[in-house]
């Protein structure tokens, strides 16, 4: 029983960090490009779409994909949307989880 409630706990305990003061994991909007960066390196794939900027990331294999995409705000070099799709096992480390 002492067991299940320490696996308990460490499963808790990695579905968030702490970030700016809020508990959440990978709560990227309102920061700078360089934030995402930090955590998932250079882009794949960058492009402008209806004046925003848009850059992707590819993570996984083929037959498991997992796309990371960032959509910038208008006005500035700051994160607007963060969003994740594809298999979830994959992009459970990208994907954003309020704590």
């Amino acid at each position: 029983m002492r067991n299940l409630a320490v696996l308990a706990a460490l499963a808790l305990a990695g579905c968030s960090s702490s970030i700016g003061g809020t508990t959440a994991r990978n709560d990227f909007k309102g920061q700078p490009l360089g934030a995402v960066q930090v955590k998932l390196g250079a882009p794949d794939q960058q492009q402008t779409v209806a004046g925003q900027k848009v850059y992707t990331w590819f993570k996984g294999q083929s037959l498991m994909p997992c796309t990371v995409r960032v959509v910038m705000a208008t006005a500035g070099d700051v994160v607007d949307t963060y969003e994740t799709t594809g298999d979830a096992g994959i992009c459970s480390p990208y994907d954003y989880r309020p704590g």
